[in-house]
């Protein structure tokens, strides 16, 4: 089978497919770092999704996912959804290596962008700082601080985190 297509063409049919599922879902990591304003090369794309994934949202997501050219497996969703595993993946079919993992999550605050004439939902900028930093992404967190200026609110972000990583936001901020 021919491999080709890239980073942005999966983003679209991935984004397309979690649209059609009408699953709640919001696009993390580097996707979401990007969006931010903060360009970062990746082999994967991370998606959060709602944690209460019935057999029919299953089903429709694993239709959806292999309808636009990625390969999952039900039996993978089903563990994560019982909590056997922590996340599931699918892997792009037209690029033959990009992953795209997972994650569950019972709640999470998104926003909403048009990219590419579909409607995108991207976790918030002030969970997605708080993550960087619950996983020790600090020059991450950081650089994302300075982009934004004082256009956060930065009581959304201490409210997710504990007292040590409260510490490291002040760091942060002061530098």
């Amino acid at each position: 089978m021919k491999r080709n297509g890239n980073y942005s063409d999966a983003l679209l049919r991935l984004v397309k497919a979690l649209n059609e599922t009408r699953i709640r879902y919001a696009l993390t990591g580097a996707a979401a770092v990007g969006y931010y304003g903060v360009p970062r090369s990746s082999m994967d794309i991370d998606v959060v999704v709602g944690g209460s994934l019935l057999n029919d949202k299953i089903r429709a997501l694993v239709l959806a996912l292999s309808g636009n050219g990625f390969a999952v497996s039900r039996n993978n969703i089903e563990r994560a959804v019982t909590g056997e595993e922590v996340k599931f993946q699918a892997f792009d079919e037209k690029t033959g290596f990009l992953r795209v993992d997972f994650f569950l999550e019972k709640s999470f605050s998104r926003e909403s962008s048009r990219v590419g004439g579909l409607n995108v939902w991207f976790r918030t900028f002030e969970e997605l700082v708080a993550r960087k930093i619950q996983y020790g992404d600090l020059d991450e967190a950081k650089l994302l601080l300075k982009l934004r200026g004082r256009g956060f609110q930065k009581e959304k972000i201490l409210r997710l985190l504990n007292s040590q990583d409260r510490a490291r936001l002040e760091r942060i901020l002061k530098e």
